[in-house]
């Protein structure tokens, strides 16, 4: 039977992450972006730092921000502790979110195993459906960590009499849709790889998320289930649930 492995022996996986924190935060409103906003104290994105960090194979985050931010969110990582033999990186956000994804991309190790893209905004991911989310991306490719939806879905009409409100069209059924969440998994060649043939290709195309370029090409991503913990921090009302949250997990 072979031995665990112990703490203090390094693995020879080796991953990066990439953290998305170049946005404008417009829904959120106010002066200061999503991630450098207070929780506790700390910024969100020192949060959404600590997070990966528990991560045991991480061994570089790519910080993706504004030029002007890049001080800033230099010192929002390190309130994080970082653990040693973790670097931190940085890369320019770009004109929209793939730009700023495949930015970050190039800036990550080359002998990086998988890379893990994260929102900024999104700070409580738990550690053992990443980890799941990293088994699943080494044997498959690629994963997304998603919940299931839950509440019943409404289309609404296109050809809408009732002047500004929207009225419903049809139901959807809810059996096997998933609310696509972060971090997303991948193996470092293969999406890069990906993201190359998106820039050669299919230069105007936009995703959404970094799964969507997998799935253009015809390749499969697993799906992870996530807690409901693993919310984005979007709206000023959710910096009140994410503040309950850190509170519920202190006492």
């Amino acid at each position: 039977m072979p031995k665990a492995r112990s703490a203090l022996v390094p693995s020879a996986k080796s991953y990066s992450a990439i953290i998305v924190a170049a946005g404008s935060s417009s829904r959120m409103g106010g002066k200061v972006r999503k991630p450098y906003l207070k929780l506790r104290g700390k910024p969100i994105l020192t949060w959404t730092v600590a997070a990966l960090c528990k991560i045991p194979e991480l061994r570089q985050i790519v910080l993706v921000t504004r030029p002007e931010d890049r001080r800033r969110a230099a010192a929002a990582a390190r309130l994080a502790k970082l653990p040693k033999g973790l670097r931190i990186s940085f890369a320019d956000g770009g004109a929209r979110r793939q730009d700023s994804v495949f930015n970050g991309l190039k800036a990550t190790d080359p002998t990086s195993d998988l890379v893990l893209i994260q929102d900024a905004a999104r700070p409580f991911p738990k550690l053992e459906t990443m980890l799941l989310a990293c088994d699943a991306a080494r044997n498959v490719g690629a994963s997304i960590l998603a919940c299931r939806v839950k509440d019943t879905v409404k289309r609404e009409s296109r050809n809408s009499e009732q002047g500004a409100l929207p009225v419903i069209e049809d139901t959807v059924p809810r059996a096997g849709l998933w609310l696509a969440q972060t971090p997303q998994v991948f193996r470092r060649g293969h999406i890069m790889d990906l993201f190359e043939r998106l820039m050669r290709e299919r230069p105007a195309h936009e995703v959404t998320d970094d799964a969507s370029i997998c799935e253009l090409f015809g390749q499969p991503v697993a799906l992870i289930e996530a807690s409901d913990t693993n919310f984005k921090v979007t709206r000023p009302e959710d910096l009140l649930i994410a503040e309950a949250y850190i509170k519920l997990k202190m006492v």
